[in-house]
């Protein structure tokens, strides 16, 4: 293999090395290492001979490192916008936890069955809609085409990146209540009628009648709910592509 090729190949499976972490994984556990690296170096195989790559190699060890790690950089921007569509559904996932009484100490990393089993069912069904939806072919086309804005062993951010990432941010919150507002509009509607309940029967036990409701007519609305999850994320997926490229510089 001759070097330019080499040098493209590895910047290749560099940037790669972050777009591998938006592909959602079942069970909450995170893709072993090796298993993250095999793929990245896959993808840098399939596409190191036809993707625009930078001309000259750099030959001192500083300018290789640099570049090394712009592209390491890049990609885990890249997975990062990716990935923020799975992060509402798990924020919308300990919200609906709290609102329908199952309790429970919400996490800050991937939900696990074990701790967070509805915020963790939740984010496998928005994994399932992924590949459903032929989102995974859509993130793997994005990979390919941003080094026709940014060629391997250039990589760099457009002027707009910053802010695409934090109104992506934004949006994550957005979204998360967006999913979880029938559930929050159901929880203030039955404390508002036992409240009110409580007020003209004063004798009653309000709380113990209305938790064991809150549970009910909660998982009844959740049985519901999988269409108006699968609304909002399928038009996430839709989006991602976009996204993931408006990171990048304009085409030179």
């Amino acid at each position: 293999m001759p070097l330019d090729l080499l040098y493209s190949w590895l910047m290749i499976g560099f940037r790669g090395l972050g777009v591998v972490l938006l592909f959602p994984t079942l069970g909450g556990n995170q893709l072993p290492v090796m298993l993250r690296v095999a793929l990245s170096l896959g993808m840098a195989t399939l596409l190191y001979g036809i993707v625009p790559h930078a001309a000259v190699m750099p030959l001192d060890l500083l300018s290789l490192a640099t570049a090394a790690g712009s592209e390491m950089l890049l990609g885990f921007a890249m997975g990062f916008v990716g990935r923020m569509s799975f992060s509402a559904v798990e924020l919308a996932g300990r919200l609906i936890n709290q609102e329908i009484g199952l309790g429970g100490v919400p996490g800050i990393d991937t939900p696990h069955p074990g701790t967070e089993p509805l915020a963790s069912v939740l984010t496998m069904f928005a994994a399932v809609l992924f590949f459903l939806s032929g989102a995974h072919l859509g993130a793997l086309a994005a990979f390919a085409r941003s080094f026709d804005f940014a060629p391997a062993g250039h990589a760099g951010f457009g002027p707009g990146s910053l802010e695409s990432i934090i109104v992506g941010t934004s949006h994550v919150i957005e979204l998360g209540f967006r999913i979880s507002a029938p559930f929050l509009a159901l929880n203030f509607l039955i404390n508002l009628a036992f409240s009110v309940l409580g007020r003209a029967v004063p004798r009653m036990n309000v709380f113990v009648i209305s938790f064991p409701l809150h549970s009910l007519l909660g998982f009844t609305l959740l049985a519901t709910a999988g269409t108006l999850i699968a609304r909002y994320v399928w038009v996430e997926f839709d989006l991602m592509p976009g996204r993931i490229l408006e990171l990048l510089p304009p085409p030179r």
